[in-house]
């Protein structure tokens, strides 16, 4: 039986992340080198956590595969270690997701007058605008 091809999973440290984010501008998201496989490959490693790479056979369009001087950068990135220094030569570093030190994203305290603007035109008691009254409240009408 044939081996089973795997993406591969990878995570990455906060700068590895910030790193790979600025090269996805450049060889994904419409960049001066953007190509659908540069941007798939780099994608794929910011929001799923995989390389897929492993999955491109001869079969798979030139299109979607990620070009050479981007899978040389994203390498680089991916080599280098938390100090800017990079790993030994031939192992190849994972990627680590690292959790926020908040432990996760908080809802924001919502502004007081906002909430109670909100809360007024939910029942009705701003409807000025909808009964056609003037923005102004009346004050300057001639």
């Amino acid at each position: 039986m044939a081996k089973r091809r795997k993406a591969t999973p990878v995570t990455l440290t906060a700068e590895q992340r910030e790193r790979l984010e600025r090269l996805w501008f450049y060889y994904g998201n419409y960049g001066p080198a953007t190509t659908p496989g540069n941007h798939q490959f780099i994608q794929g490693l910011l929001e799923h956590g995989i390389d897929l790479r492993p999955l491109h056979t001869k079969r798979t369009p030139k299109s979607e595969r990620p070009t050479e001087e981007c899978e040389r950068a994203v390498e680089a990135v991916l080599a280098a270690s938390g100090d800017g220094t990079s790993e030994a030569e031939g192992r190849r570093s994972l990627l680590s997701l690292v959790p926020s030190p908040d432990g996760g994203r908080k809802a924001p305290t919502p502004d007081p007058e906002l909430k109670d603007l909100l809360d007024d035109i939910r029942r009705g008691r701003s409807g000025r605008l909808r009964r056609g009254g003037s923005h102004s409240g009346g004050e300057d009408a001639a």
